[in-house]
């Protein structure tokens, strides 16, 4: 099951219900759409088809750009949400205006069908870009797009059937019914964060398209498109219109039509589409579409009747939205990220809308004031298609010319990338690529080059073996991978010695590819030779590529050998052996990581933490804990004790517990805590959140804030959130007043410019911390964003962000928060704090009483050193009692400070 549909687990409860969504919605729209067509034909006739047309341009361009901007500012659940019931509210009352049969009631209902796809189906989609991460999408959006195909021609099926049986107009009631299952199926998917939806203003988008000739090109192709299928709709509307008296036996026929239509259209997407872009290259796929709609024109002027106006739609239908859909997506792969959202938003809407307009007045023109019959509309379609075809020209010049530039800036994603043989052009600017004296290009070009199909790269990428840097040599191998020839093996056999074990490793990899008993006896053989090096890239292929026959190779004599080898050379062979250790099911070798961790050298160290992690043994934890004071393994260490999971808390809350944890562990530990995603980690945190000091509870919350954005699952316990809130405000408020006195004092201590910079510091982290609390009930992103616009430098931008907060939090949220936030009103922040909280801090002494007193180490500290030049009797006896404090930083800072006032005679 997961070879042919690759769902993996927590994955089918996001996709079930979307999928089924989805489904209903394009179901409801091949519902509407020939109930659309046939009541506006049947009612108003052929000759008013082009001006709702141009309607439809009009208002569909103006609409898309004013809907992305409204969308922006609604979470997209509550929008979606939103949506769906103003459709289904917009059904009912078309469904009670048609039998006034007034002609404005079918231009307006033609015209909301094209926005309620557009509205919908969008909509749908940014739902399904929040519920899975790019990795997901790409091997889940095609079983969604398989559902809503589906959904398409069910639609279709049940409009053929039912048309006729319940009547065209009580079919939109059957699609509230739709609608209302897709409102409830929405309800049921998880979010991957609940935030925003993203703007995509028009001016910028123009301003996308407009810089880039490969966008201005794409741009003239997808206007053509839309000007060649408006013209194609008319004529097949008029001659399903003559042919079909009745509008139910139009519906009937529209139905029935666009469900099979979508049947052919996905068969030739599953079984045809891939083997045109793989075998013929995207530039062929291109002039597939053209050829077919230029056939189509070509039927409606030679066969008369029903099947010429069949051949016409065909192309549009039929291969609009697979081959061509496909082949236009493959064009974006070397446009950045960032600037393809906004590109494709306009061409897909504001630019498609606008052309279909164009392509109505065309057949306004020419049939309204010529007097041209319909069928005679073909020259048109023709004469457009040929500069369709010299655009499609200028298009596949511009993908390769911008590919090239996006080679040499590395800004086409790899894992996106797929290319064939034949696609000389591109192929020819990787090849070039191989050549160049940028170490950095040529491996990001043998990165793309390892996706290639086909066969013949040998020749190119061979050179690369003898290439001085090690990663060029690696991802040599992996791109020869592709392309196996019996010549290779030699050079193979002598990189298994390369300077560099990675490379060793892949070339064992290279060698073993052909499987079976070969592979294991060449394993075999390597991992008793006496050059440590082959030894080396033997357990480094196991660890990395090696299957179960080849894991149980590997004995205690391997690893008896290994551990007698020494120099460089053993210092490689230990490195890959420990590095085996942690992928093998092997208690009876787990016996020899000890020797590893003791390793002399600090690689083998290294790769003993990772295997200890992978291993999860507890007995190795101790262990683990020292390695965290250790600066250059701390990192190892904590993903490693991150490893064991949930487990592992109760041990890292004794260790953090006790006393004499040093605070460098206690730290680490924390972090250690954040990498762990479970519910138990976040319910740890938050048991100890006002229970350590101030430093080490930002990391706490810090490490919150990252299992938030790991799994928006995760429950957080609002009552809780808020009362660290509040604290965290009143300490603030403190704190600010604090500051606010020094401020009023004379700059005669010299303690006091530091302690001014530290409460500054101190009120910034409380600024921050308070956001990520706000990101625990709140989409994160959200959080992020209003944080970024607080702490601007542009006060415009700052109330921009505190009018988005007045719009999000709570009426008692605002009360206590907006003070605090409000960085332009010191004194009103003052004053609410006096109001809210009573504070009794009024005094220079009682405000370094306040802070010596803290639990903040560096603010202690710098208030202690403030005492020197005003000393009351407790403040003196603070400072005594602090020179046996348990912090070292603020003992020796009391020492100090003590010395000074009994050499003052305090």
């Amino acid at each position: 099951m997961t070879r042919l549909v690759d769902i993996r687990p927590g994955e089918g409860r996001r996709l079930a219900p979307l999928t089924a969504a989805y489904g209903l919605v394009l179901a409801s729209v091949y519902v509407l759409k020939p109930a659309r067509n046939a009541l506006f034909l049947d009612q108003l006739g052929i000759e008013h088809l082009p001006y709702v047309l141009i309607l439809v341009g009009l208002v569909g361009g103006v609409t898309a750009s004013f809907y992305s901007r409204f969308t922006h500012q609604i979470q997209i659940r509550r929008l979606l949400s939103g949506t769906l019931l103003f459709l289904i509210g917009n059904l009912a009352i078309f469904w009670f205006l048609f039998p006034l049969a007034q002609a404005w009631i079918y231009y307006l209902f033609y015209v909301w069908v094209n926005l309620y796809g557009l509205m919908a189906v969008s909509l749908l989609w940014l739902l399904a870009n929040a519920a899975f991460n790019p990795r997901e999408a790409r091997r889940l959006f095609g079983l969604i797009g398989a559902g809503g195909i589906a959904g398409a021609i069910l639609g279709g099926v049940f409009t053929g059937w039912a048309a006729e049986a319940v009547g065209t107009e009580n079919l939109l009631l059957v699609c509230a019914g739709l609608l209302g299952g897709c409102l409830i199926l929405v309800r049921l998917v998880p979010l991957l964060e609940e935030g925003e939806t993203r703007q995509v203003e028009g001016e910028r988008a123009f301003a996308a398209v407009s810089g880039s000739r490969l966008l201005q090109s794409m741009g003239g192709m997808v206007a053509l498109t839309a000007v060649v299928a408006a013209i194609a709709d008319v004529q097949f509307n008029q001659i399903a219109s003559e042919m079909f008296e009745t509008k139910d036996a139009k519906t009937a026929f529209f139905g029935s039509f666009f469900a099979y239509l979508n049947g052919f259209a996905f068969l030739f997407q599953l079984l045809i589409t891939p083997r045109i872009l793989q075998s013929l290259g995207v530039g062929t796929a291109l002039m597939v579409l053209p050829f077919s709609m230029g056939a189509g024109a070509i039927c409606v002027l030679l066969i008369p009747g029903l099947l010429g106006g069949i051949g016409v739609k065909v192309g549009d239908v039929g291969f609009r939205h697979s081959v061509h859909k496909s082949a236009t997506e493959i064009l974006f792969l070397p446009i950045p990220p960032d600037l393809k959202k906004r590109a494709k938003v306009f061409l897909d809407t504001t630019v498609d809308n606008l052309a279909t307009g164009v392509g109505a007045i065309l057949v306004l023109v020419m049939t309204g004031f010529l007097g041209l019959p319909y069928r005679y509309l073909s020259f048109l379609s023709l004469g457009f298609i040929l500069v369709w075809g010299w655009v499609l020209v200028r298009v596949r010049r511009a993908y390769v010319d911008t590919f090239r530039e996006g080679l040499e800036k590395r800004e086409i994603d790899p894992s996106e990338f797929r290319v064939h043989m034949s696609d000389g052009a591109i192929l020819e600017t990787l090849l070039g690529a191989l050549g160049s004296q940028n170490e950095r290009q040529v491996v990001y070009a043998l990165e793309l080059l390892s996706t290639v199909a086909g066969r013949r790269l040998a020749e190119y990428v061979e050179p690369l073996l003898d290439h001085s840097s090690a990663e060029v040599r690696r991802k040599a191998i992996l791109a020869l991978q592709q392309d196996r020839q019996d010549h290779l093996q030699e050079k193979m056999e002598r990189l298994l010695v390369d300077p560099d074990p990675e490379v060793g490793l892949e070339a064992m990899f290279f060698l073993c590819l052909e499987g079976g008993d070969s592979s294991l006896r060449r394993l075999q053989e390597a991992l008793t030779q006496d050059d440590p090096r082959i030894q080396a890239s033997a357990l480094g292929c196991i660890a990395v590529h090696g299957s179960p026959e080849q894991k149980a190779l590997v004995d205690e004599s391997v690893i008896d050998s290994v551990l007698e080898r020494s120099g460089e050379i053993g210092i490689r062979a230990r490195l890959q052996a420990v590095r085996t250790l942690g992928v093998l099911e092997r208690p009876d070798l787990h016996r020899f990581l000890p020797y590893f961790m003791e390793d002399v050298a600090p690689e083998v160290v290294r790769e003993a933490i990772r295997s200890a992690g992978k291993i999860g043994d507890f007995a190795h934890i101790p262990w683990l804990i020292d390695q965290l004071e250790n600066y250059h393994l701390r990192q190892e260490a904590r993903e490693a004790l991150a490893a064991f999971g949930p487990g592992v808390l109760e041990v890292l809350g004794e260790i953090l517990g006790r006393e004499t944890t040093a605070r460098r562990v206690r730290r680490n530990i924390v972090r250690v805590i954040g990498l762990i995603s479970s519910q138990e980690s976040v319910d740890f945190l938050m048991d100890r959140l006002d229970r350590v000091p101030t430093d080490l509870s930002f990391l706490l919350i810090k490490a919150l804030s990252k299992l938030r954005v790991s799994d928006s699952n995760l429950y957080f316990d609002r009552a809780r959130v808020e009362a660290a809130l509040i604290y965290d405000v009143e300490s603030f408020y403190e704190i600010f007043q604090i500051r606010w006195i020094l401020e009023q004092e004379d700059e005669y201590n010299p303690g006091f410019g530091l302690l001014k910079r530290a409460l500054d510091e101190h009120q910034a982290q409380s600024r921050e911390r308070l956001f990520r609390l706000l990101g625990f009930l709140y989409p994160p992103r959200d959080m992020y964003h209003a944080y970024l616009g607080i702490t601007s430098q542009e006060k415009m931008t700052r109330a921009n962000a505190l009018e988005f907060l007045e719009n999000v939090l709570d009426r008692e949220q605002r009360a206590y928060l907006f003070p605090v936030l409000d960085v332009d009103t010191p004194e009103a922040t003052l004053r609410a704090g006096q109001e809210q909280f009573h504070l009794q801090i009024h005094t220079l002494e009682k405000a370094l009483l306040y802070l010596i007193r803290g639990n903040d180490v560096w603010l202690r500290a710098c208030a202690l050193n403030c005492v020197v030049d005003m000393v009351s009797s407790e403040l003196a006896q603070e400072v005594m009692a602090l020179r046996e404090d348990a912090e070292l930083l603020v003992s020796e800072t009391a020492q100090m400070v003590a010395l000074r006032l009994q050499g003052k005679g305090a």
